[in-house]
């Protein structure tokens, strides 16, 4: 047994070296869910049932994968604090981690209601407010759990690997493409697939855009993603009930489980916004250059400026 262990840990520590980088980066994830069910199997000689096996390897999977960071971005980039790198520890002072994330919450409030205002006034949902303390744990739950998770795997580490490989314009692509094909179902027909992709694609990007808007802090997209995910669970379990007859176009493909970023309303303003906040970031990136080539003259011609 020891030397099986030994072996698992020899061929985890070479994922981290393999030629080309991609490959690494590709088996990376896959692997680590590997060495989390191989850890959860044996519960279910305790009883435990299979479902919350795979959850709770799940779970493990995560924590080898926080636990595998510094050494991860230490052997293959030569880089150290890692969790400045992937916008766990903030860099502004004026700014709190608090902050970026309550801004993210609010935001999506903000996009939720977008959604769900047209719902309300074509009459096809009504307010029911009837949220029990488990639903609302479970909201919670969701908020911190699939925010945190998803956004260190892809806005963090993915988009930083991805960047290291092939420069920041690539890497919002790539990261944004992988992100909406993981959470895809395959079960649903053609169209209602490249529908429910396109939202997720564009949710990836404006994920991507908030974070670096936010002085690249990961906080901000942890709020918004998980408020997302948190909130339409709450829509969808008490507190509104919305009509069987709702249109595609509004509620998005899905069937029983609909996702409303997937629908024309949905998509529409993922795109208004991706389209905002990139001549945002456009303009950012202007004054800093004014800002910096100002700096340069004065230090130029510092007679001039006393």
């Amino acid at each position: 047994m020891n030397i099986f262990f030994q072996r698992i840990r020899y061929i985890y520590l070479k994922t981290f070296i393999l030629s080309p980088k991609i490959i690494s980066t590709i088996i990376f994830i896959p692997f680590l869910y590997f060495l989390g069910w191989i850890l959860a199997s044996p519960l279910i000689f305790l009883g435990i049932e299979k479902e919350n096996i795979s959850l709770i390897g799940t779970i493990i999977t995560f924590l080898i994968f926080v636990i595998s960071l510094p050494k991860w971005f230490e052997v293959r980039w030569k880089l150290n604090n890692v969790w400045k790198i992937v916008g766990i520890k903030i860099t502004n002072r004026n700014r709190k981690s608090s902050f970026y994330f309550l801004r993210g919450l609010l935001g999506a409030f903000s996009l939720l209601s977008a959604i769900l205002i047209p719902i309300i006034l074509f009459k096809d949902g009504i307010w029911l407010g009837a949220i029990s303390i488990d639903i609302l744990l479970n909201s919670i739950l969701l908020i911190f759990g699939v925010g945190f998770a998803e956004e260190l795997i892809f806005r963090g580490w993915l988009l930083e690997e991805l960047k290291n490989q092939f420069g920041l314009k690539k890497a919002l692509i790539f990261q944004s493409s992988i992100f909406s094909i993981v959470h895809i179902g395959f079960n649903l027909p053609l169209w209602q697939m490249i529908s429910i992709l396109s939202g997720l694609f564009l949710l990836g990007i404006f994920l991507a855009f908030v974070r670096l808007k936010n002085n690249n802090s990961l906080w901000g997209c942890i709020g918004l993603h998980g408020g997302l995910v948190g909130g339409w669970f709450l829509v969808n379990n008490g507190l509104f009930e919305i009509s069987k007859d709702v249109p595609i176009w509004l509620v998005g493909p899905g069937n029983i489980n609909t996702n409303p970023l997937g629908g024309f309303w949905g998509i529409s303003i993922l795109f208004f916004l991706c389209f905002l906040y990139f001549f945002l970031l456009k303009k950012i990136k202007y004054l800093i250059k004014l800002k910096y080539r100002f700096l340069q003259i004065r230090d130029k011609y510092p007679l001039i400026f006393d």
